[in-house]
């Protein structure tokens, strides 16, 4: 099983950064699309569609929608962005004390309904990074992975300090094997790499603290939407989303955490570290 992980990320993770780094942004959204069409088919099996026909229909739905808001409403992108903020922060409280129903394959219209405030923001959020510019420099793609290599660094330092240390769950109703301890170690690694990444974007001293700041934010908001993804696999009485990676099961399953953090990063990044450059 390791070996099969690691022979499906090598590729995958070298694809997407030649996407990040070495195409336009109108491409590299087009490519966000194609996740977004997947995450949706997925998104409606764990919602109970057990039709195959009408969850490809749905994902191609939410699919034209982000599509549209981008291309015809981009007045109303932040807007969008903002109300999946202000979602992510409510269920992060919520997700402390759920308790997953029994798994049952009737159809959920609440959560197909939450799909479209979390894709498209998500989207929308990446390609909001990915054209940024600061002053004359396009560092979109720069800061970019800086966020979404931000969520693995934070899963990485949960997974190990949580192995080490880990005794007090977090969510024990949702997921078992998540720790306080591991909290505490995502934190401390996010907020390490970060300081690096603040050297490496020549950021001063209070814009270095305010970065270190939103990746305390991203981290715990990350760890809300890897709960949310368990959350619903438990209700659905699935192990995996779906299984599009061999060793890794589906696309949900890799960018849960990505699909709450990324809204919040722009939003934070906006307020925080660059006003108004988004």
């Amino acid at each position: 099983m390791l070996y099969q992980r690691i022979l499906t990320a090598i590729p995958l993770a070298a694809f997407v950064c030649w996407m990040i780094f070495f195409q336009p942004t109108s491409v590299f959204f087009y490519f966000v699309l194609f996740i977004v069409l997947i995450s949706g088919y997925e998104w409606a099996k764990l919602s109970g569609v057990n039709n195959i026909y009408i969850r490809s229909v749905f994902a191609i739905v939410i699919t034209a929608i982000t599509w549209a808001i981008y291309q015809y409403a981009a007045d109303y992108i932040l807007w969008t962005i903002y109300v999946a903020v202000l979602w992510w922060f409510s269920i992060s409280y919520y997700l402390k004390y759920a308790k997953p129903k029994p798994p049952t394959s009737t159809l959920k219209i609440d959560k197909l309904l939450i799909a479209f405030i979390v894709l498209p923001a998500a989207a929308l959020s990446m390609e909001k990074i990915h054209s940024m510019y600061i002053g004359v420099d396009w560092q979109g793609p720069a800061w970019l992975f800086y966020a979404l290599s931000l969520v693995w660094v934070a899963d990485t330092g949960a997974y190990f300090s949580g192995k080490k240390f880990g005794k007090n769950k977090l969510a024990p109703n949702i997921s078992p094997g998540k720790t306080k301890e591991g909290l505490v170690g995502a934190l401390v690694a996010t907020s390490l790499y970060t300081l690096l990444a603040s050297y490496y974007f020549d950021l001063n001293t209070e814009r270095a603290a305010l970065l270190v700041l939103l990746s305390l934010i991203l981290t715990l908001v990350s760890i809300s939407g890897d709960l949310y993804f368990s959350f619903l696999k438990r209700e659905a009485g699935v192990k995996d989303s779906g299984s599009i990676l061999p060793g890794h099961g589906g696309i949900l399953d890799r960018i849960d955490s990505v699909l709450a953090a990324m809204p919040v990063f722009v939003i934070g990044f906006n307020w925080l570290i660059y006003t108004s450059i988004i």
